[in-house]
């Protein structure tokens, strides 16, 4: 079932996928309100930065490892590039 974003009660609640550091997730709530209802990032820096900024907001980590069907729905999803590993350069080190 899709959500009503137009309706005139609560505002929309938030997923993000491969957050980062939340700075789509801050953009979504400045135009549409609404709150983020979860996180999913493995980057142990964002993850720092995304407890920092949304303290009371649960991260759920690898999104291959999460079960779905117990996350909470959300109105709107937002979703990052996931890390790539930088072919040729640095093996250990992603991008994203």
């Amino acid at each position: 079932m899709a959500a009503d974003l137009t309706s005139a009660e609560a505002p929309p609640s938030i997923g993000s996928l491969c957050s980062g550091y939340g700075g789509l997730d801050l953009g979504v709530q400045a135009v549409l309100g609404g709150t983020v209802a979860w996180h999913a990032e493995i980057d142990p820096g964002a993850a720092r930065i995304l407890s920092r900024h949304w303290p009371a907001v649960p991260n759920l980590g690898d999104i291959t490892a999460v079960n779905w069907a117990e996350v909470p729905e959300v109105c709107v999803l937002t979703a990052g590039f996931p890390c790539q590993r930088r072919l040729g350069r640095r093996p250990s080190r992603r991008t994203g």
